[in-house]
């Protein structure tokens, strides 16, 4: 099963002219195809962010946290999901990609204590 992705651009989601396919390096298997930005996507990316860059900052720590909570729960919730992506996409064992799933969720949540 193959999946076409596009991508997130100043909150909506959007195409570029190109995609890119993504093959298993274990048996060479079609895992998905992303869209590719172009540069000028890629500029506008980079003054979406900016533009909020003040509001962010004045986030209070409390907002913060609890997204930061949000990911780190939501990434726990869907471990096995993941880790059967991340083995998909590089050809790593799903238990060693689980492993990677579970520094990821304890990184947000350390993250969400320290917001």
């Amino acid at each position: 099963m193959t999946s076409s992705h596009a991508f997130w651009l100043a909150g909506r989601q959007v195409s570029g002219e190109d995609s890119f396919d993504v093959t298993s390096p274990w048996d060479g298997r079609l895992v998905g195809t992303v869209g590719v930005p172009t540069d000028a996507q890629v500029e506008e990316a980079v003054a979406a962010a900016y533009a909020v860059r003040e509001d962010f900052a004045a986030t209070p720590a409390h907002v913060r946290a609890a997204a930061l909570d949000h990911v780190s729960k939501r990434l726990a919730e869907r471990t096995e999901e993941i880790a059967q992506l991340i083995s998909a996409e590089n050809g790593k064992p799903v238990k060693w990609a689980r492993g990677e799933v579970g520094r990821a969720v304890s990184v947000f949540r350390f993250a969400a204590e320290e917001a």
